[in-house]
């Protein structure tokens, strides 16, 4: 099977588990290589089990909002404030219903998924350590942020819960983002850049 093939294979399962997800019904080999007009064994050529091509349609996932990022992040400045954008955006991202219960119900899934992603705004934040014009933000801010982000990630779940639950992107925002400082800033410059996300979306 040449590449090619073998990567539009791939890519029909995933797009197909993402697709079973979306719409609320029940994910199994059966359903996801029905859906993709497959063979039932043709799924475990690209994949061990379950877990693996839910970790990769998430990842997928992040990559599409990635792509989003570097086109609407690319005017947020400064740095640090496209981390908190960044998670505005998140919740935002997978606030449907059917998403939301998904990963709800898989947090192991979604939470290695942030790890993987995380390089990108571990780059943003090294910018601003080295950026001038932010002489208030430094190393220690930065090193908060890194023993802090497994909590964020952690708490991630919850936010999930409150979106089922019917509440507000912008209000489950607010609420992570006061329970989590991110980079232990003032009080104030912390509450200034929550401020400055939700007007950044409400712009957008």
């Amino acid at each position: 099977m040449s590449i090619k093939k073998t990567e539009k294979t791939k890519a029909k399962l995933l797009k197909a588990v993402r697709f079973i997800i979306t719409n609320g019904d029940k994910v199994s080999v059966t359903s996801i290589t029905k859906k993709a007009n497959l063979a039932y064994g043709t799924f475990y050529r690209y994949f061990k089990d379950l877990d693996e091509i839910y970790l990769e349609a998430i990842e997928e996932s992040l990559a599409d909002l990635s792509v989003k990022l570097t086109k609407d992040l690319a005017s947020v400045n400064p740095a640090p404030l496209r981390v908190y954008v960044l998670w505005y955006l998140v919740i935002d991202f997978f606030k449907d219903k059917h998403t939301a219960s998904w990963l709800f119900g898989h947090p192991g899934i979604i939470n290695k998924a942030f790890y993987n992603a995380a390089p990108m705004s571990e780059a943003w934040i090294q910018e601003a350590v080295k950026d001038s014009k932010l002489p208030s933000f430094t190393k220690k801010n930065a090193d908060h942020y890194a023993k802090v982000h497994a909590y964020i990630f952690w708490m991630y779940t919850q936010c999930l819960s409150e979106l089922l639950e019917g509440k507000n992107t912008v209000d489950v925002f607010t609420e992570l983002m006061n329970a989590s400082n991110v980079f232990n800033f003032s009080y104030n410059t912390h509450q200034s850049y929550i401020r400055k996300s939700i007007k950044y979306f409400e712009k957008n």
